[in-house]
């Protein structure tokens, strides 16, 4: 039967297609923690604090602090990696309470390079899954927190653009959002697609040319829009044909490509 369903009474689902599953249901919140997984050090020991990921599509939970230990004067990544060219195996009897999985796929470990292959749709074997990259010296690491693989990170940025307007960035994912509120501001001169002398910075760049319009008034009147244009690489472009004092609002949502920036 070339036609197969896999929440069906009798049906087998593999670990593989459970985890395609989840994979795409989590969309941008797979290959993320959870909860926990904090990473210290101490000389050139690193300890794991226990939590919880989502690593392509599988949920992995660390139960108790572990501790690495890393070769001096190196560079690297505190991970978690899945490894499906190993073989899990098991002790006891299935059914009862003797038995016991060992996964052998499912490691916290040290790695000089990433290797990160799709494990759902492209036919890959492994995927390590950075918490942290360090540098180590002859006694003591350095970490730092990979913060684009923690469920949590959202970045807030005031960036000032045209005449002064103040534009609040909101990255939360890949998604983010800018907005303006209810701002007086003088335009003195018209532009038409003038790029601007500020940029965009890394983590705030539109995957794709992004055009939008501010909203303004004076008093009770409204006035033609201010447009802007956000590309990929960070330029600004405006166009506004009018001048005078008004009142700026309006809010726009894109996505980005960028990575996260972790200064």
């Amino acid at each position: 039967m070339t036609l197969q369903g896999y929440q069906f009474d009798k049906a087998k689902v593999t670990p593989e297609a459970d985890a395609q599953l989840y994979s795409y249901l989590a969309q941008s919140s797979d290959n993320k923690v959870i909860s926990g997984l904090t990473v210290t050090a101490t000389g050139l020991n690193v300890y794991v604090a226990s939590g919880k990921a989502l690593v392509q599509g599988r949920l992995i939970e660390n139960t108790q602090q572990m501790q690495l230990t890393a070769q001096a004067n190196k560079t690297g990544y505190v991970c978690i990696t899945i490894d499906l060219t190993q073989t899990n195996t098991s002790t006891g009897t299935p059914g009862t309470s003797s038995y016991i999985p060992v996964n052998n796929q499912l490691r916290l470990e040290l790695v000089e390079t990433l290797i990160q292959q799709d494990l759902n749709t492209g036919g890959g074997l492994i995927y390590t899954f950075p918490l942290y990259s360090y540098v180590s010296t002859g006694t003591s690491i350095t970490l730092i927190k990979n913060k684009y693989n923690f469920s949590s990170i959202m970045i807030e940025k005031t960036l000032s653009l045209n005449d002064g307007i103040e534009f609040n960035f909101v990255r939360r994912g890949n998604l983010v959002t800018a907005s303006v509120f209810r701002q007086t501001r003088t335009t003195n001169l018209g532009s038409e697609n003038i790029k601007l002398t500020q940029i965009l910075p890394v983590g705030l760049r539109p995957s794709a040319d992004h055009a939008f319009h501010i909203n303004r008034n004076a008093n009770t009147t409204v006035q033609a829009p201010m447009i802007f244009v956000f590309n990929s690489v960070g330029e600004v472009r405006v166009t506004s044909g009018t001048t005078g004092t008004s009142i700026f609002q309006g809010t726009t949502m894109y996505y980005t490509d960028d990575p996260i920036d972790n200064n």
